[in-house]
């Protein structure tokens, strides 16, 4: 098994994720993710290690081995369960391109506004 493999296997393990939840938050079969995770495909596409690390809160560097474990928000993933998490990502598929990009200003306030009150 790649040290790639085993990123991509750790990262899912450590999110809670099933391969069933993680294919509906990021479009890859189900399969191919096993396949991902167990080293059975080596050559995974960019934009499917893309996709994984956003659903597993890690980074593409991370994954791909190229930087030291990263958690892109450590607080999220502290609240938020694997089902709230599909359940944001299903909401944002169904928006529009202008409702997506209200949505991330919304969340950049509020984060921002949590930065400022020290949380």
């Amino acid at each position: 098994m790649s040290e790639q493999s085993k990123r991509i296997l750790n990262a899912i393990e450590e999110s809670g994720l099933s391969y069933g939840e993680l294919s509906k938050v990021t479009d890859i079969p189900k399969s191919a993710l096993q396949r991902y995770a167990t080293g059975e495909t080596e050559k995974v596409p960019l934009d499917r290690i893309e996709k994984i690390a956003l659903a597993t809160g890690k980074t593409a560097e991370h994954l791909l081995g190229w930087e030291k474990e990263k958690k892109i928000a450590d607080s999220m993933s502290a609240l938020l369960h694997s089902e709230d998490l599909v359940l944001i990502i299903e909401k944002c598929k169904l928006m529009s391109a202008d409702s997506l990009k209200r949505y991330i200003r919304y969340a950049d306030f509020i984060l921002e506004e949590q930065k400022e009150n020290g949380k």
